[in-house]
């Protein structure tokens, strides 16, 4: 059976580049995709210990110092 031509290296060089270029921009869209699924995972997150301070009628300002104060006991608690 006959096949074409064989390709020369200088060919075959060009089409791995190619294949390289073009998976490159596919990893970069894929991170992409990625960073606003995180963004957007983060963002429900925050809503949702909003929504958890307001339920709870707190001021922002009192549930970082409640949190604050919180973190230095398990900080004392780890040390004891």
């Amino acid at each position: 059976m006959a096949r074409g031509p064989k390709k020369s290296l200088e060919d075959k060089i060009k089409e791995k580049e190619e294949l390289i270029q073009g998976l490159k921009r596919r990893i970069k869209a894929e991170q992409e995709e990625l960073d606003a699924l995180s963004a957007e995972k983060r963002n429900q997150e925050l809503a949702a210990i909003s929504s958890l301070i307001e339920a709870a009628g707190i001021k922002p300002e009192q549930a970082v110092e409640i949190l604050k104060e919180y973190v230095e006991e398990c900080k004392e608690e780890q040390s004891a």
